[in-house]
């Protein structure tokens, strides 16, 4: 009996299966000699269910009730009691003294800029700025890819833009952001800064923060924000007072790499290809990739669009965008096909193109009859002078471009009667202006040709 106890359940089972299925179709059932009656029911027995139940679920909606008032309750307590202790002792939002800032921020330069950025962060609370991608942003990223994000150098901060990527620092304390966000679509994004340029007494505050943020302020030393110190090896997050160290000194041609998760707001650090352990929770925030330093520097970063030295995140694809957009490249050079213009352009210099069996001289046309220049008293029609000079300057520069060389022939321009050196040289008898007169076919009796005057003896 003891070897066959599987057997045993499983045909009990299958008995009791049997008579549960056919209690609803029948009022008695026979099993092995015991027989199973259904039992009678009627409208009260229903009525007192659905009371137990009404029952049941009052009970537990006032249990979660007053749950949630008891924690309603104490975060209400505890924050009572931490005015109250800020009051007491003359403590500030970062928990600091009086004493104890005075330590902190030995200088006035110090203490003033921490006055104004807490200032600039009563101005901008978060939220007060729509920094999520917009639609047109969303579309720049998808045409250019990887390629979108690049470094915003404001006026305000004494920084030039190297390249859209590389950011050159030219002293004081100063901080520059990216255009766009990280974006929050996957579940991580990681990005890498490389110190091309710094000297050893100079930091560098590598991480992330929100939009916008103080420009004379470190990375992590204000609200909303995370950074690594490059001199220290500590990270700073929402606050300078408070820093946690995690690594070592960077030094120049060191990499520091920040991972950061939209889901769990979650931000991590690697160093040459190396992630430590250490990680910065509650970033749950639209974040922008900051750096920020204190002298003069110059880094270069890397949000994808090469290698990274962290292996896995080469594996894995956690850049901010494709390497490659979606932008269509330029025409290839020459290529005329199925261009209005081009083509329109190739038709007409086609038309142009002169017959060279004709000489130079069918080349040369001569002007229409219907323009006359008539001499009368010494003096020429300056109108028709005008026009006359232009026909012939025209025909000049169509046979010029026909013949592809300049005529031999040069014959100056027709000057007018007011022209002194003119009237000089046409006293002096000079051969080199001859004037043009042409003649219609029937001269007005009013106007008769007048002959040049003859060569001086002189």
């Amino acid at each position: 009996m003891a070897r066959n106890w599987p057997g045993t359940l499983a045909g009990a089972y299958l008995l009791g299966m049997r008579a549960v299925s056919a209690l609803p179709h029948m009022e008695s059932m026979r099993i092995n000699g015991w027989k199973l009656e259904r039992p009678a029911t009627n409208q009260e027995d229903d009525d007192d269910a659905l009371v137990i139940m009404m029952i049941l679920f009052l009970a537990i909606f006032g249990t979660m009730a007053g749950i949630g008032v008891v924690f309603l309750v104490l975060y209400a307590v505890g924050q009572l009691v931490q005015r109250a202790r800020r009051f007491v002792l003359g403590l500030d939002e970062d928990g600091m003294s009086e004493r104890m800032r005075s330590q902190l921020l030995p200088d006035e330069d110090s203490r003033q800029s921490y006055e104004l950025a807490r200032a600039f962060e009563r101005q901008y609370p978060y939220g007060s700025v729509d920094t999520q991608l917009t639609p047109e942003q969303q579309a720049l990223i998808r045409e250019k890819g990887v390629d979108a994000w690049e470094f915003d150098v404001t006026l305000d901060v004494n920084a030039m833009l190297q390249s859209k990527t590389e950011v050159l620092f030219m002293g004081g304390d100063n901080c520059v952001q990216t255009n766009l966000p990280l974006p929050k679509s996957n579940s991580v994004y990681y990005f890498e800064i490389k110190i091309v340029e710094k000297p050893a007494d100079v930091s560098l505050w590598i991480g992330a923060a929100t939009k916008p943020y103080p420009a004379w302020r470190m990375t992590g030393w204000n609200k909303y924000s995370a950074g690594y110190c490059t001199n220290t090896g500590s990270v700073h997050q929402n606050s300078p007072f408070r820093g946690s160290r995690i690594g070592e000194r960077l030094l120049v041609g060191d990499i520091l790499g920040i991972g950061y998760q939209p889901r769990s707001g979650v931000m991590w650090f690697t160093r040459n290809g190396r992630r430590y352990k250490e990680i910065v929770s509650g970033m749950l925030y639209d974040l922008f990739p900051t750096i920020s330093a204190d002298g003069p520097c110059s880094f270069s970063a890397n949000f994808g669009q090469r290698g990274f030295v962290f292996i896995e995140a080469n594996v894995k694809r956690w850049g901010l965008g494709p390497i490659e957009g979606a932008m269509q490249p330029p025409p290839i050079y020459g290529a005329n096909q199925n261009t209005i213009l081009l083509e329109t352009a190739a038709s007409d210099s086609t038309a142009s193109e002169p017959d060279e069996t004709h000489g130079d001289n069918d080349s040369i046309q001569t002007a229409p009859e219907s323009t006359v220049l008539l001499v009368d008293d010494g003096s020429t029609d300056i109108q028709q002078e005008q026009q006359q000079q232009q026909s012939q300057e025209q025909q000049r520069q169509r046979s010029r471009t026909r013949s592809g060389r300049r005529s031999s022939s040069h014959r100056p321009p027709l000057y007018q009667k007011e022209d002194p050196i003119a009237a000089q040289l046409l006293e002096a008898g000079s051969t080199s202006l001859e004037p043009v007169v042409s003649y219609r076919s029937k001269q007005p009796k009013s106007l008769e040709p007048v002959a040049s005057d003859p060569p001086s003896s002189s």
